[in-house]
């Protein structure tokens, strides 16, 4: 069989930079997906995200940036901390957050693709590590973005770069009427868990999202299991005291008279187990496939960066594709550690961010909540992860850091 251009698994947003990535540079591809756009827009909630600086730049780059409204864009970021007093700051962002519903980013993507001379296969879910293997017979290289059933076949848990072995966060996310917008907000209850809100485009128009992760075993974790379709009232009740007794600042937005989840099916209750998998899988037929996006690395989504970490990773393996091959097995290792650059710091960033916080990490809070500059500085790192590591993983650049405010 004649092997022509570059198959990708999954239609999720890495899988779909690097597609349309590719067919910007000039490269032939084939998108498999399980869902159509018009699927992807009819489905559930399929996360709260906020997309950052630099993701958003490579979209215009890509002449694909959608639903950039002035409601969607979060220009400031609030941290609080629960305690007597509670320990708060916001900054300024240089480029705002963009928060849209991804039932409506996904398919505007798809159709940006589909209108570029992609071409697009539709396939039975979960496909699994065999159909995989057919698909690439007409590839000269697969890359798998998405997929339950081939993720987990074909490439396994790296367990050196796996500290854990269950989710350390219960979730719920959804998408409420009735909230005041205002910027970026990221509420830490401790030893509870933390909890997220932001203005965000909906199906239905603006709205406002908001992600719960909960400790295992603590306060929070509750609402985050509670079935809201059992006794929808009872639950928005329950969640107004989880907002009042752990996120005050939250609550003090939300109007109780119109305080509700927008639909039956934008609410998402789940866990995630934070996994690095090994990025390379020799196939059958000699061939290999290379992962990506959530096909590699699961993490919780605690820093808020696994769609800004997708598309990056993306990006890079696009740009080495385009190079050409052999897309042998030595090719896939350096395009895996080429994205380990940025992977990396962010996947140690947001494991360390579930455990409680470091004492230089709770100095450089402090230092925020006195000085309005370092606390534009501390919001602006969520918008490059790796120096926000370089900061977050070092108490002497933390000390350099405080120390250069001081003087400034």
């Amino acid at each position: 069989m004649t092997t022509s251009g570059i198959g990708i698994v999954g239609a999720g947003i890495s899988g779909l930079t690097l597609a349309l990535r590719l067919r910007q540079l000039g490269v032939d591809v084939t998108l498999y997906t399980e869902k159509t756009a018009d699927q992807l827009r009819g489905g559930r909630l399929p996360n709260t995200v906020a997309r950052m600086k630099r993701t958003r730049d490579r979209e215009r780059a890509l002449g694909s940036e959608h639903f950039a409204e002035d409601g969607s864009l979060a220009s400031t970021a609030k941290i609080s901390i629960k305690g007597e007093p509670p320990l708060e700051f916001q900054g300024t962002l240089d480029e705002p957050f963009h928060a849209v519903d991804f039932r409506l980013l996904l398919p505007a993507f798809l159709d940006d693709y589909t209108s570029r001379g992609g071409r697009l296969v539709v396939t039975e879910p979960s496909p699994g590590a065999e159909d995989v293997e057919r698909w690439s017979a007409a590839h000269e290289l697969i890359v798998v973005a998405a997929g339950r059933r081939s993720v987990s076949e074909l490439f396994p848990r790296d367990a050196a770069r796996s500290p854990y072995d269950r989710p350390q966060r219960s979730l719920l996310a959804g998408l409420y009427t009735g909230i005041t917008p205002a910027g970026f907000s990221y509420n830490v209850s401790p030893g509870c868990g933390e909890i997220f809100q932001m203005p965000m485009r909906s199906r239905e128009g603006m709205t406002g999202g908001m992600l719960v992760e909960a400790i295992p075993g603590g306060p929070l974790e509750p609402i985050t299991q509670m079935p809201y379709q059992d006794d929808p009232r009872a639950f928005i009740r329950a969640l107004q005291d989880v907002l009042a007794e752990h996120a005050p600042r939250i609550a003090e937005r939300v109007d109780p008279g119109s305080f509700d989840l927008l639909g039956p099916d934008d609410l998402l209750q789940g866990a995630v187990t934070p996994v690095v998998r090994t990025p390379v899988a020799k196939l059958a037929s000699g061939r290999i496939a290379l992962a990506v996006g959530d096909a590699w690395i699961t993490n919780d989504p605690v820093t808020g960066q696994g769609a800004n970490l997708g598309s990056h990773c993306a990006w890079v393996a696009a740009e080495a594709i385009a190079a050409g091959g052999p897309y042998d097995v030595a090719f896939a290792e350096s395009v895996a550690a080429e994205m380990w650059k940025v992977a990396g710091p962010v996947t140690q960033w947001s494991n360390a961010f579930l455990q409680p916080p470091a004492e230089h990490v709770l100095k450089l809070f402090i230092g925020s909540a006195m000085d309005p500059g370092l606390a534009d500085h501390f919001v602006n790192l969520f918008s490059d992860p790796v120096a926000a590591w370089s900061v977050f993983s070092d108490p002497a650049e933390v000390d350099a850091l405080l120390a250069s405010r001081a003087k400034a």
